[in-house]
Parts: structure tokens; sequence; C-alpha cells
């Protein structure tokens, strides 16, 4: 009798887990976030010397950082990898790797179509200020 409860106990648990669990969707393209779309990007290096370790422009998409337009520099020494995301109460973290091995990380949060942040690459030793806005067109800094 006392494995029957056992076995009725772990069978609840595990239904309960189960509908815990967060169900993926049926398609594989993320769901539209607050913060989708194009977002020019302005770095600002107030520590050491290190221009173009940010991209110029992000693209979110699902909240997650999906694409990059790299800076001069990042393209001159070789593909930028990216990784990223955005909270729901607009804070974002991304990294950027170069092909050189150069990585660069960024924080901060995201208001609106603006925000702003700070970054830091240890393998440069430098870092500084970001503002982001979003639309292609305009400057972060307007």
């Amino acid at each position: 009798m006392r494995w029957l409860g056992i076995f009725i106990f772990a069978s609840m648990m595990a239904i309960g887990a189960a509908r815990a669990a967060p169900r993926e969707s049926a398609s594989a393209a993320p769901e539209a976030g607050r913060y989708d779309g194009g977002w020019a990007f302005e770095a600002r290096t107030t520590v050491g010397s290190c221009p173009g370790l940010l991209p110029d422009s992000i693209e979110i998409r699902g909240d997650l950082l999906v694409g990059t337009q790299a800076g001069a520099a990042a393209l001159a020494a070789g593909r930028m990898a990216h990784w990223g995301y955005v909270e729901g109460d607009g804070a974002i973290m991304t990294r950027f790797t170069t092909q050189g091995g150069r990585v660069a990380r960024a924080h901060g949060h995201l208001h609106g179509n603006a925000g702003q942040g700070a970054w830091s690459s240890s393998t440069d030793k430098c870092g500084g200020t970001w503002r982001a806005h979003r639309g292609g067109a305009q400057r972060a800094g307007n």
C-alpha cells in the first residue's frame, strides 16, 4: 500500500512538472517582441582606445539580437558574431565577438524608441557608453 501512495505522489508531481514546463510553438519564428526592429547604435569610448568594437546597428526580433551591421574596424578584423536579448522591462545584454577574438559586451536599457548603457572589452581593455535609437535612418544621438 505504501508503494501505491508513492506511485500516486510521483505521478502527480510529473503531471505538475509537465504543465509548468514552457510549451514550444509550432513555428520556429520567435514571437514579436516589444523592442523588435532595427536600432541605430552609437558607441563612445571613454576608457582606453578601441573604436569599432560595437556594430553601427542591431536588429532585434522576438526580443533577441538576430543581426548586426558591423562597424568599420570590426569589418576589417573579420566577421562579427553576436549574441543578446532584451528583458520585458527593456534591460538589454549583448556580446559581440570578432573573428580575431576581440570581445565587447554591452548592457543597458531600452525604453520606447531609445536606449543607452555601458560597454566594455576585456580583450582590448577599454570601454565606454552607448546610445541607440529605433530606426536605422536616424542617428542614435539625435
